[in-house]
């Protein structure tokens, strides 16, 4: 004698739910990168340390499989499985909030106890449970406007139906098979493409340089990264994302060129942790080397973008040389090192003329040392001069203005994937 198939309308419902959610998403014209980005990132780090085997095993089976025992452990209707599948409920809403976990907890805690006897509804309400939960427990790999998350989350609520049906009717591995399949069919294009990516070069040249910028989405034993991230040396190598990059060309103008006093002093801000990860070759073909140029041509080419303010600096200068701090000192900050601190941390527009005094055949700026100013804190103008003034070095109003930029990474060949 067959077994009765319960909640039938889960099936169609799911299935429902699940095809409506996709129409909407490719009528919508959702790319990954709007709709995607956390997840396509880390899967693209993922990919980037362990190679693509290690991952579609682990999104592909691993995933599955430990999620179903999660979310759908309840399925055959035993109360062992009902209250470790309510626990492991529980400690995976705690990542999202306390109260979530809590509430998973009673809820979980009164179906299995009111409805210990009525085996249908308790496995009725478990599915309704377990299939908001595991909705809810995806939403952080989507980002975007409400509704297009909403329409996500919603498509998540409906593989729950789906999977709690197999589970309910037939067994877990059925779950973990659908779930297994779905996640695949999703992940496998996205690797196809990072390969395609993998060593495309893009190459921007002028009359002033030629940079050659290669993604690097898996990574290539075969190209040395050693001691090239966040370095901008001699060889004209780098790897790390393009604002980073735009950073370290503009820090390599300003302090190891110097600035020029005549002109306006650029200071700067970066986001350094965006994807994707780069490989920079740049070669200069004009003297002296125009990094000013290269932002602006590097936002052209979308690579990055520039947000630039202006505003009343600030020039410092020694007062007093009597009350200065010389020779090595591995507890005091250098003189230049400060006005780095000042700029990269604090976002405030101060400069200083470059100084021709010398210090036992060192400039100035490399053996002079600076006591109660700190690389890491935030400092404001006023706290600077409490703090320098008594040193010797002033702080005052200059009839200058400083460039003040602020570096965004906009460079990302996953938005088309």
């Amino acid at each position: 004698m067959k077994k009765e198939k319960l909640f039938k309308w889960a099936l169609w419902w799911g299935l429902g739910i699940v095809v409506a959610c996709l129409i909407i998403l490719l009528v919508r014209g959702e790319s990954s990168e709007d709709l995607d980005s956390p997840m396509i990132n880390a899967m693209y780090s993922l990919v980037y340390q362990f190679g693509i085997l290690p991952i579609v095993l682990t999104i592909g089976i691993f995933g599955p499989i430990i999620e179903e025992s999660i979310f759908r452990l309840w399925g055959n209707g035993k109360l062992w499985t009902g209250i470790t599948s309510v626990i492991l409920m529980a400690v995976v809403s705690f990542a999202i909030g306390w109260w979530l976990a809590l509430l998973v907890a009673v809820c979980g805690a009164f179906i299995l106890i009111y409805f210990r006897a009525d085996r249908k509804k308790k496995l009725f309400y478990l599915m309704l449970l377990s299939s908001a939960i595991f909705a809810v427990a995806h939403k952080g790999n989507y980002s975007g406007n409400w509704f297009d998350v909403f329409i996500v989350v919603l498509h998540k609520f409906g593989m729950g139906l789906l999977g709690s049906y197999l589970v309910i009717n037939y067994n877990l591995f059925w779950a973990m098979v659908l779930h297994a399949a779905n996640n695949m069919i999703a992940a496998i294009p996205l690797f196809f493409a990072f390969n395609s990516i993998n060593g495309d070069v893009k190459v921007v040249e002028n009359e002033d340089f030629r940079l050659e910028v290669r993604t690097v989405l898996v990574k290539d034993m075969n190209l040395d990264m050693s001691n090239k991230y966040y370095t901008y040396s001699d060889t004209n190598t780098y790897f790390g994302p393009a604002s980073a990059f735009a950073d370290q060309a503009m820090w390599y103008d300003v302090w190891q060129q110097g600035v020029n006093p005549n002109i306006d002093t650029l200071f700067f801000r970066t986001n350094y942790n965006e994807l994707p990860n780069c490989f920079f070759n740049l070669v200069f073909k004009t003297e002296p080397h125009n990094h000013h140029k290269l932002l602006n041509t590097l936002e052209e080419e979308g690579l990055i973008k520039l947000d630039t303010t202006y505003k009343p600096a600030y020039h410092m200068y020694i007062a007093d040389q009597s009350k200065l701090v010389y020779g090595q000192n591995d507890t005091l900050i250098t003189y230049k090192r400060m006005l780095e601190t000042i700029r990269r941390n604090s976002c405030l527009p101060v400069y200083t003329e470059n100084t021709i005094l010398k210090y036992n055949g060192r400039e100035l700026s490399d053996s002079l040392y600076i006591k109660g100013v700190y690389y890491r804190n935030i400092y404001t103008i006023e706290e600077l001069q409490e703090i320098l003034e008594p040193q010797g070095i002033v702080i005052e109003p200059s009839d200058r203005t400083m460039t003040i930029i602020n570096i965004k990474n906009t460079y990302n060949p996953l938005k088309d994937l």
